[in-house]
């Protein structure tokens, strides 16, 4: 299926992209484009469109960040792409597993929801992107590397300096989340995140030993060779006379038993 994202050449879908008519058209369905996008509300919807020829492979994805708040969507609430054929049929690209992987041009994390792939008719597909929430989503589609390619519909931003610049601050802008009752779903995620960063700063130090079970293990160390001397003479004394009275009691049963005979 589609490559990692960083073979893809970003577009970033606006509040006005909402129906396939008005959103970007990609000329070429097989050229690898990442669609970034932003559903402000639970009714809203972001669209687009990409041209293909008749038997070219359609290769589509959808994923999320792997970030809050959409970390802790339930499946219900994940983003889901509907398609439409150029002959009208249409079917639902709606999640199915989640896959994480870290695209490290961006050093961003994702978590990939579902693929399809498909041989394609001639002529334009449509594609439109909801969710029953709020969130943030990328649709990827083709995958043929090739960047600057023309968009109809479209306007590429304007970038000073590195490329991924939009791309991070697209990740960093989080989607302010509805108030709706799965809401202490959220605060759960929230938790459960902090949980395992704390997990793993325990790992970490435990392994330097610097952390609890490393602090435990020095003070038996140091209680170990600070003993006295004289502490462990004595121990060692204790130890040569059970040792001399047991070898005795051996002797005393064997000349026993030799009587006896």
């Amino acid at each position: 299926f589609a490559s990692p994202l960083a073979a893809h050449d970003p577009v970033f879908l606006s509040e006005e992209h909402t129906s396939p008519e008005v959103g970007p058209l990609l000329p070429d369905g097989t050229i690898s484009f990442a669609l970034y996008g932003r559903l402000l509300a639970a009714d809203s919807t972001q669209a687009f469109q990409a041209g293909f020829d008749e038997g070219e492979a359609l290769d589509l994805s959808l994923l999320i960040p792997a970030a809050f708040p959409e970390t802790s969507f339930e499946v219900g609430s994940l983003p889901e792409i509907e398609v439409k054929r150029p002959d009208g049929s249409t079917f639902r690209l709606e999640p199915a597993f989640r896959q994480m992987f870290h695209e490290p041009y961006t050093n961003t994390r994702y978590l990939r929801l579902a693929d399809y792939k498909e041989p394609a008719q001639q002529g334009i597909y449509s594609f439109i992107i909801s969710g029953a929430r709020a969130g943030r989503y990328v649709a990827s589609i083709g995958t043929l590397e090739r960047f600057g390619t023309e968009i109809i519909r479209y306007t590429r931003p304007l970038i000073v300096g590195r490329t991924a610049q939009p791309i991070n601050q697209w990740f960093k802008d989080a989607v302010a989340t509805d108030t709706r009752p799965d809401s202490a779903v959220t605060d759960k995620a929230a938790d459960f995140d902090q949980e395992l960063e704390a997990q793993e700063k325990s790992l970490s130090l435990e392994s330097s030993g610097e952390g609890l079970l490393g602090e435990e293990t020095q003070k038996d160390r140091v209680l170990a060779m600070s003993k006295d001397p004289t502490d462990r003479e004595s121990s060692n004394g204790a130890y040569l006379f059970v040792f001399i009275s047991a070898a005795m009691v051996i002797g005393i049963v064997f000349v026993l038993r030799k009587l006896r005979r």
